[in-house]
């Protein structure tokens, strides 16, 4: 293959790019996101186009497809740059109101910290047409990349790694299971252009920093939309859509010799917590109770949802002391904000799976059952003991 035929492939796998991006920014809406989080989104995508536009001209050019001036060569590469730049803000910027919503003073300074990181670079990419301190064209008319340059990568590197490891660190600090994990995604804009960065540079004329940038686009959007679509808001737990679709595939391949369990957990008195405290606190009582049901569902093995309003599923295939289980770590929880949410008790419901002759509907009926008895038992016991109380 000559070199034209070498730049018409760069050029069509680009192209390709365009087109898948292109879906994405349409799927982008307030469904997977807050406004305010989708326009930076779209944003990062659309400078990513840009990119990738002026990418395949230079290939065209390069290549001697079409005419190509010096000047040419240099707006392309320049206007490249910039959009590198661009697309690094927006991701940034993205990842940061995904973190803190309420836009608090701490985060705006880490904003202002990375518009003056990009306008800085865009300054000297822009300038760079003139000046050379980023890139020039050779006495062969081949683009090429100047010492200054490495001022651009680390101008790129230092806003990932600053969103991505601040974002990173937040994932600590936050017990929501879908809000850790979310929060840890950032790294993969760091670890997958830095490796197909690296790749280029030993395969110069194969569009793999393109393809790198697109994959860690992809991969977020996916992530951020799966999230959306099966995971509770307030919880962040598995969704009763999730779990629905799971329990399915539980039932399907379950029998005699591979049984499962599934736990029906409810809150008691939570009608009493909302009344009494308010619906804030109701709101956090029920996000503990989460915390404490994935944390014995990982121990465990298990899958966990939140079925609806202040009821839970836990599916395990192991017989353990599940109530027992899930009312310590609640307890746990609970000890370091004792202040904030009243006493938590649950109360659970289990029904045994071993074959796939019954339905989702009747082995959660089942599951229902025995918990409804479990609450029957929990009100008899606080009747009897208000009555004491008051002898």
């Amino acid at each position: 293959m000559d070199n034209s035929g070498i730049y018409i492939s760069y050029m069509i796998t680009e192209l390709f790019c365009i087109m898948f991006s292109v879906g994405i920014i349409i799927k982008a809406n307030k469904n997977v996101g807050t406004q305010l989080q989708m326009r930076h989104f779209k944003g990062m995508a659309m400078f990513f186009i840009v990119y990738l536009i002026s990418d395949s001209i230079w290939a065209l050019g390069q290549g001697g497809l079409i005419p190509f001036s010096v000047t040419m060569n240099k707006i392309t590469n320049a206007v490249g740059l910039a959009s590198v730049g661009l697309l690094t803000l927006g991701w940034c910027i993205f990842v940061i109101f995904r973190i803190d919503q309420n836009n608090s003073k701490k985060t705006k300074i880490i904003r202002i910290a990375h518009y003056v990181i990009a306008a800085i670079d865009l300054i000297l990419t822009s300038t760079s047409v003139f000046t050379g301190f980023y890139f020039y064209v050779d006495k062969n008319d081949i683009f090429q990349f100047a010492d200054g340059y490495i001022v651009h990568i680390i101008f790129t590197f230092l806003q990932l790694f600053g969103s991505g490891i601040y974002s990173f660190w937040q994932s600590f600090s936050n017990k929501q299971v879908k809000l850790k994990k979310e929060y840890r995604l950032p790294l993969n804009f760091i670890i997958i252009p830095a490796a197909t960065s690296i790749l280029e540079g030993m395969l110069p004329i194969c569009p793999i920093v393109a393809l790198g940038i697109f994959l860690a686009i992809h991969l977020a959007f996916l992530e951020i939309q799966n999230s959306e679509i099966y995971s509770d808001a307030l919880t962040g737990l598995n969704n009763r859509r999730r779990m629905e679709i799971f329990l399915q595939d539980m039932i399907h391949n379950s029998s005699e010799d591979n049984p499962f369990r599934i736990y029906m957990i409810d809150v008691n008195d939570f009608k009493q917590v909302n009344d009494k405290f308010g619906h804030i606190v109701g709101d956090r009582t029920l996000q503990l109770v989460a915390d404490a049901l994935h944390n014995v569902s990982d121990k465990l093995h298990g899958f966990c949802a939140r079925y609806g309003g202040d009821e839970f599923v836990l599916i395990i295939n192991d017989d353990a002391q599940v109530q027992e289980a899930i009312q310590n770590e609640v307890n746990s929880l609970r000890s370091r904000c004792a202040d904030l949410i009243p006493t938590i008790s649950v109360c659970t419901g289990c029904a045994v799976c071993t074959s796939g002759a019954i339905n989702a509907t009747q082995l959660i009926a089942q599951a229902d059952e025995k918990l409804y008895i479990q609450k029957e038992i929990f009100h008899g016991r606080r009747k009897k003991e208000d009555v004491e109380s008051n002898q």
